[in-house]
């Protein structure tokens, strides 16, 4: 089988979601929750503690298109990339590493680096803040724009 065959067939992590018990947290079948953020003009807000407990998470706000993937990047850093591939919108997903697009078989390092194309740019990267026990992404700050 060839790759592209192997990940246009992996499963679409934004299926078959389920509600979590705080009410904040909804699981994809595919393991990676999803945060629900507090939202604010050019932020989105979520309990550092629900993204330490998963390591990594989707952040999805009503009216957004496509999450946003956060995951710890090290006992101090926090990186938020858009989860939507730059070659054709298509929402990536981790796997083993990596960030792949189900659609044509684009990956991306964690940091949101094209590795495989035939994606050409690197995911929007935004910056992060932790501030009183929360950690803050600003959708109006891109990292290297």
């Amino acid at each position: 089988m060839r790759r592209r065959d192997f990940v246009q067939r992996l499963p679409v992590i934004g299926s078959g979601l389920f509600l979590g018990a705080s009410g904040l947290t909804l699981q994809a079948c595919g393991g990676i929750a999803y945060l629900a953020p507090t939202t604010a003009p050019g932020r989105l807000t979520v309990p550092r503690a629900a993204l330490e407990a998963e390591g990594e998470a989707f952040v999805q706000a009503p009216g957004m298109s496509r999450p946003i993937y956060v995951r710890r990047a090290g006992p101090d850093g926090v990186v938020a990339l858009l989860a939507s591939c730059t070659h054709n919108g298509c929402q990536p997903s981790p796997v083993g590493g990596r960030l792949l697009c189900p659609c044509h078989g684009s990956e991306f390092s964690l940091e949101g680096r094209v590795l495989q194309g035939p994606a050409e740019r690197p995911l929007t990267r935004y910056e992060v803040t932790e501030e009183a026990g929360d950690v803050v992404i600003w959708l109006d700050r891109v990292v290297g724009a």
